[in-house]
């Protein structure tokens, strides 16, 4: 059986070459030079549909913060991210805080690793972290967050295991 994710050393991506040329200002000699990882990151995309980007977006949610951290989050309040990783501040409500922050860093990274896989980029190990910021209290003040993807049209969680563009066009 052929793995439906591996792109094939003779696949180019040519229905895929204008629009990311475009995209990324590359040239036909650059595009040639792609390395088999990088075409297969831009497979998934074809995939996942051009569009899946724009289609989910990552909310982290302030589930605790026992020790009033100095940022003043609140549970309950959220900040929401692009897949492109800003901010989206019509939909936030949380203050932003870079402490708070710096380890969404690492959940993009997965995302878009395990995206390229077709799978559903925020797994059950990745669902909570705490803030890395450790006071005098060593850590047991620490503010709480929990991460989900949702899509942007909906705003309704997403939980299948695997992504397909099938399901993101039949998502309600």
């Amino acid at each position: 059986m052929v793995d439906p994710f591996y792109v094939q050393p003779e696949d180019h991506l040519e229905d895929m070459q204008p629009q990311l040329k475009r995209a990324l200002d590359l040239s036909d000699a650059d595009f040639a030079r792609l390395s088999p990882e990088v075409r297969n990151l831009f497979a998934a995309r074809r995939r996942l549909g051009h569009s899946w980007l724009d289609d989910y977006e990552i909310v982290v949610e302030i589930v605790s913060n026992p020790g009033g951290c100095g940022c003043g989050v609140a549970p309950g309040q959220r900040i929401v991210l692009s897949m492109r990783h800003a901010v989206k501040p019509e939909l936030s409500d949380a203050p932003l805080c870079v402490h708070l922050l710096s380890p969404i860093l690492a959940v993009f990274y997965m995302t878009f690793d395990r995206a390229s896989e077709g799978l559903n980029p925020l797994t059950p190990i990745w669902r909570f972290y705490d803030c890395p910021l450790s006071g005098d209290d060593h850590g047991a003040s620490k503010a709480r967050c929990r991460v989900f993807m949702r899509r942007t049209d909906t705003h309704e969680p997403v939980d299948a295991r695997i992504l397909t563009a099938a399901a993101a066009e039949s998502a309600p």
